[in-house]
């Protein structure tokens, strides 16, 4: 309980950090089992929800900036199936492409690179976020960039 106090968990995070906890049991049989069986009953109380899990994930990670590329694959380490992903990964054209520009605008400001080197600086910086190359080049080719 004390793991699923400071926040949610996905089953194959909970799962591993059992194993690691327990792992000086004599009896590696019985603690998987054990384990199991802990976690469905988290499962039937609604200790441990994978859905609740992928929304505070995804929420946590938008709010750091991060971009949609790296966010499914950091769901996908934990064991978050695709199809939960895509269910709460908003994968909107407008969304992104709002988010993108505030992610950039935060770092560099509202003002616009002025030069190549500036922009493949911007463009660098994007790209560590996990921001598409699609995104990326909209936001350049955007009416705003191009006007200076």
């Amino acid at each position: 309980m004390n793991i699923l106090a400071g926040r949610e968990h996905s089953i194959v995070e909970l799962r591993q950090k059992l194993k690691k906890k327990f792992s000086k049991h004599d009896d590696l049989l019985h603690l998987d089992k054990l384990i199991e069986v802990v976690l469905e009953q988290l499962i039937d109380d609604n200790l441990l929800d994978e859905a609740r899990f992928t929304q505070c994930f995804i929420r946590s990670r938008i709010n750091s900036g991060s971009g949609p590329v790296k966010i499914r694959h950091e769901l996908m380490q934990r064991g978050i199936s695709s199809e939960l992903t895509n269910d709460y990964l908003d994968e909107s054209y407008d969304f992104w492409q709002q988010h993108i520009e505030a992610v950039r605008n935060k770092r560099f400001g509202v003002q616009f690179p002025e030069d190549y080197k500036e922009k493949s600086k911007h463009s660098r910086f994007l790209y560590q976020r996990a921001f598409s190359g699609e995104f990326i080049c909209r936001l350049f080719n955007n009416d705003k960039f191009l006007k200076n």
